[in-house]
C-alpha cells in the first residue's frame, strides 16, 4: 500500500481525516478540497464499525468462486438482515482455517459510495474502523471516544459504547489472558469502572498502552486487512485499463491469425486430397480408354495427343467444347454423350434435362455467346428430357 495516503473516516455529520499524527475535521468538501491538492495521495476510508458484521465461516473450498457463493448460506443464521440485502466481503483464512467475513446493507455501501462520489473522491480501500485497530496478537481494546474497537484476532473484531466493554469482553468468553488497551491517560480514568470489571476476572491481565493522540491518530490499516470493495462495489482500476485494452487487441489478433492460418492448412490439405482423388479418377478414365497405354506420366499431354491423332483437329474440338461446356453448370444439364466430326467442325451434345426449356435456354446462350448452337431432337423418358444440341463456330459451313 503507498506510504503517501489520506484515511479518511466518516462521520454521521462530517469526516475527519489524517496523514500520520495530525487529525483533521470538517465536511468532505473540504477534505475533497485538500485532496485534489495532493492527487499523489491514495484517499483510504474507514466506515463505522458498528455498522459491520465481522464474522467468519468454515468453508471446506479452497476456490473463491465457491467461497463466495457459501458464505452467504453458512452466516445467515448471524444476519439481522435478509442475505439478499448484505453485501459480503471475503478476507483470508485465519491459522485454524475458517474465512473471516465482513457482512454490510448494500443500501449502506451504496449511501457511503454515492457520498464520496458526490464529493469527487474515489476510495483505493474501504474498511469499517473496527479493523484499522491495533491487534499484537492478543485481545485489544482501543478507546475511540466514546467507542470501543475490540480486536481477537487478525479480521475479528466489534464496535461497541465504552460502557459495554466488559459485557463485550464477556461474551468472548475470555477464562484468562492478556488484554491490551489503547486510550488516552484522562479516557482510562474515565473508564475506572468498566476496565475494574475486567480486572476482577481472576487470570486476566490488563496491559496499558497510554497515547498522548486520540481517535483517528490511532487507526492504520494493516496488510491482510478485509476491504469492503469487492465483487460488485470492487474499484474500477483506471491504471493499466489501457494497457487491459491492447493486450486483448493482441490476443484478438494473435487468435485471428492462429485461425487464419488453421483455414489456408486446412483448405491446402482439402486442396491436396482433392487433387489426388481427381488425378486418380482421370488416370482410372484413362486407362479404361487406352487400356494399352503403359507407364503414362504426363497425363494432359497423352489426352491431347489422342484427340489430337484421332480427330486431326484436336486443337479445333478443345476449343469448341470448352466454349460449348462454359454454360453446362449453370444449365443444370447432364452430358450424356459427346461427337465431334472434324470435317464439318460440327459438336454434338447429347444432354439430359428435367425440363425442354432447359435445353432451350442452353442452346439461346450459346448462340448469344458467338456459337452457332441449333437443337436436334427432344424427348421425354421417364421424369427426364432427353435431346441433342449441335454446336459449331459461327460462319460455319453446314
Amino acid at each position: 500500500m503507498s506510504t503517501e495516503r489520506y484515511l479518511l473516516r466518516l462521520l454521521p455529520a462530517g469526516c475527519e481525516w489524517s496523514t500520520g499524527d495530525d487529525v483533521t475535521a470538517g465536511d468532505l468538501s473540504d477534505f475533497a478540497d485538500e485532496a485534489r491538492r495532493r492527487p499523489d495521495h491514495d484517499v483510504i476510508v474507514a466506515v463505522p464499525g458498528e455498522s459491520v458484521l465481522v464474522t467468519s465461516a468454515v468453508v471446506p473450498s479452497r476456490q473463491h468462486r465457491q467461497i463466495v457463493q457459501a458464505i452467504p448460506f453458512i452466516v445467515e443464521e448471524d444476519l439481522a438482515s435478509d442475505v439478499d440485502d448484505c453485501h459480503f466481503a471475503i478476507g483470508p483464512r485465519d491459522a485454524d482455517g475458517r474465512v473471516n467475513v465482513c457482512v454490510v446493507d448494500k443500501a449502506l455501501m451504496h449511501q457511503w459510495l454515492a457520498t464520496l462520489s458526490e464529493a469527487g473522491i474515489q476510495p483505493k480501500h474501504l474498511y469499517p474502523d473496527t479493523l484499522l485497530a491495533p491487534f499484537t496478537g492478543d485481545v485489544g481494546i482501543t478507546v475511540d471516544g466514546d467507542r470501543a474497537h475490540i480486536r481477537s484476532g487478525p479480521n475479528r473484531g466489534f464496535t461497541v459504547p465504552t460502557s459495554q466493554i466488559a459485557f463485550a469482553i464477556e461474551l468472548l468468553q475470555i477464562s484468562s489472558g492478556e488484554i491490551h488497551l489503547y486510550c488516552h491517560p484522562d479516557q482510562r480514568e474515565a473508564l475506572g469502572i468498566e476496565l475494574a470489571q475486567l480486572e476482577a476476572i481472576e487470570g486476566i491481565t490488563i496491559h496499558d498502552h497510554p497515547t498522548q493522540t486520540g481517535g483517528l491518530a490511532r487507526l492504520a490499516p494493516a496488510s491482510g486487512s478485509i476491504d469492503l470493495l469487492q465483487g460488485p462495489f470492487q474499484k474500477r482500476q483506471e491504471s493499466g485499463g489501457r494497457f487491459r485494452v491492447w493486450r486483448s487487441a493482441a490476443i484478438l489478433a494473435v487468435c485471428t491469425f492462429l485461425i487464419h492460418v488453421s483455414l489456408l492448412l486446412g483448405q491446402g490439405i482439402y486442396l491436396e486430397v482433392a487433387a489426388a482423388r481427381y488425378e486418380g479418377e482421370a488416370m482410372a478414365l484413362y486407362q479404361q480408354i487406352f487400356p494399352n497405354d503403359r507407364n503414362v506420366r504426363d497425363l494432359r499431354r497423352r489426352w491431347n495427343a489422342h484427340i489430337g491423332a484421332g480427330n486431326g483437329g484436336g486443337s479445333e474440338f478443345l476449343s469448341l467444347f470448352q466454349d460449348a461446356a462454359t454454360g453446362l453448370p449453370a444449365a443444370d444439364l447432364t452430358v450424356n454423350n459427346i461427337n465431334y466430326n472434324d470435317s464439318r467442325g460440327d459438336l454434338i451434345l447429347q444432354l439430359t434435362a428435367n425440363r425442354s426449356e432447359q435445353l432451350v435456354s442452353y442452346a439461346q446462350s450459346l448462340n448469344q455467346s458467338g456459337l452457332d448452337a441449333e437443337i436436334g431432337t427432344i424427348s421425354q423418358q421417364d421424369s427426364d428430357v432427353r435431346g441433342s444440341i449441335k454446336v459449331r463456330l459461327t460462319g460455319a459451313g453446314r
